[in-house]
């Protein structure tokens, strides 16, 4: 506003000044009236001009006004996005960056990217891929979106997710953002597609897993063939449309319950197949849980059993099977970690209340990583698999043992105290002690451990603070010597 104001005031200044002056000549030379009636008379028609081009005025200042806020509130949306962003020069610099984009490839500012060629976010290898196949698109299309390689200040690299777009002047504005994450969940899918496939390839009687939105995702041969339907067909549909014909759930739909439930399911159920053969079928469902623990997925298996039907006893073995598979270990036959955390919570509760003795063993594998570099992951598995045998010779009835992760593995013994931990420890030592491994070539190594011991000592004991307690006297075994076993005190 000041600088209409002056404009205002400078124009208004310089027409009063035009009007008396042309009252003057006018008085002069032409005789028309006094110099104060003439002046009074160009004034009023200065000021209808003054008028118009104050509103005029105005008007350009406002528009200008709203022009630079606008362009200040994209200043600072870009700033603020969580997403990078930077505009290239044609000759392949930078020319602008965002904090997010300087940030994300381990810059402290802009700053220190500006004027820079991009080639400083990728290598020579990733260059001359998105010259073949970034750039021929985007000089065509004038936009490019994809995945790109890049490499941060310190050397490491991630997966960018790039969208290219190409200016008039062949500048090119690139928003990326950091999909390594996802990268790796991608990753995670692949390997247990590979584990799904090895179950299904092992399967023959009709098997199939839903989603949540009961649309099947992965099916059988032998599902399709008792639907009589290909496989095509069957898969990203919903099973109660593309089987039955219906806009809902079918009435007691067995996968429905144990979505609800969470928990296993089975029925009996009368097939009419396409022959028109009536079989029963055992259909059995299982959830799948996802790290919130809620239900992701739902395994349906399916029997035949027109011959004779199943036992309560026989329905309670599949589900157990089903149980088992997911609660076990498949290198070592021990119980997962899944199991053996539940295990320890449901000891840790039945201590509690019945004010009895309970004790947790930890151990690993010492120097697990020089047998696997020395003679192989196979030697490694056979490894773990004698230190797996070892320990279930020494156990009790009442203990539970398991593969915590990696070579270490967890023992639990109810109504034990801490001494008695430490007298199975031993035992499990000596054991190892007697054993030498038979690796390539002749070449035979004692397996030895180093073990943690913890029993509960309050009543406010947790797990967290129970595994931890025994982790930390593992750690001491370890550092005074390994193949020893140590005791840890509630602090």
């Amino acid at each position: 506003m000041k600088e209409e104001h002056k404009i205002m005031a400078s124009v208004t200044l310089l027409i009063a000044s035009i009007g008396a002056a042309d009252a003057i000549i006018d008085k002069a030379f032409f005789q028309k009236g006094t110099i104060h009636d003439l002046w009074l008379y160009d004034l009023l028609a200065f000021a209808v001009i003054l008028l118009v081009f104050g509103y005029v005025i105005t008007r350009l200042g406002g528009k200008r006004r709203a022009a630079e806020e606008l362009a200040r509130k994209q200043a600072r949306a870009i700033e603020s996005s969580m997403d990078g962003i930077s505009i290239y020069s044609p000759e392949n610099s930078y020319v602008f960056a965002n904090e997010a984009y300087a940030s994300m490839n381990g810059y402290d500012s802009p700053a220190e990217i500006i004027g820079k060629s991009y080639a400083l976010m990728y290598d020579e290898k990733e260059r001359a891929r998105m010259g073949q196949t970034c750039m021929p698109h985007l000089l065509k299309s004038r936009k490019w979106r994809g995945e790109l390689l890049a490499t941060r200040k310190n050397g490491s690299t991630y997966v960018q997710e790039a969208s290219v777009t190409m200016l008039e002047d062949n500048s090119r504005i690139c928003i990326v953002r950091d999909i390594s994450w996802r990268k790796r969940g991608e990753a995670r899918l692949q390997r247990s597609e590979r584990f799904l496939n090895t179950i299904f390839d092992s399967i023959r009687d009709p098997f199939c897993i839903f989603d949540r939105d009961y649309r099947i995702i992965r099916v059988n041969d032998a599902y399709a063939h008792m639907k009589n339907l290909p496989l095509k067909d069957l898969l990203g549909n919903k099973c109660h449309e593309v089987l039955y014909n219906r806009t809902a759930v079918c009435d007691n739909c067995v996968v429905q319950k144990s979505l609800q439930s969470a928990d296993p399911c089975a029925k009996d159920k009368l097939v009419t197949l396409p022959n028109g053969e009536h079989v029963w079928f055992e259909i059995y469902t299982y959830p799948i849980l996802d790290e919130d623990g809620k239900v992701s997925h739902i395994i349906e298996y399916t029997r035949d059993i027109t011959d004779r039907k199943k036992s309560e006893n026989d329905k309670r073995r599949m589900i157990d099977k089903l149980e088992y598979l997911s609660r076990t270990d498949s290198l070592t036959g021990l119980m997962n970690r899944r199991a053996l955390t539940d295990s320890l919570l449901y000891e840790l509760d039945r201590s509690r209340r019945y004010d009895s003795d309970l004790s947790l063993i930890l151990c690993d594998i010492d120097d697990f990583k020089k047998i696997n570099d020395a003679y192989g992951h196979d030697a490694g598995d056979r490894a773990l698999q004698t230190l797996c045998a070892t320990v279930t010779t020494v156990l009790r009835k009442t203990d539970i043992a398991g593969r915590y992760g990696g070579d270490e593995f967890m023992i639990i013994l109810p109504e034990t105290s801490v001494k008695g931990a430490e007298t199975l420890a031993e035992k499990l030592l000596e054991a190892l002690s007697r054993m030498d491994l038979d690796f390539l070539r002749g070449n035979k190594q004692t397996l030895s451990v180093s073990i943690g011991i913890a029993g509960v000592e309050t009543k406010n004991e947790t797990i967290d603070t129970l595994v931890k307690r025994a982790d930390g006297a593992m750690y001491t075994s370890k550092q005074s010597g390994k193949s020893k076993a140590s005791s840890a005190r509630a602090v």
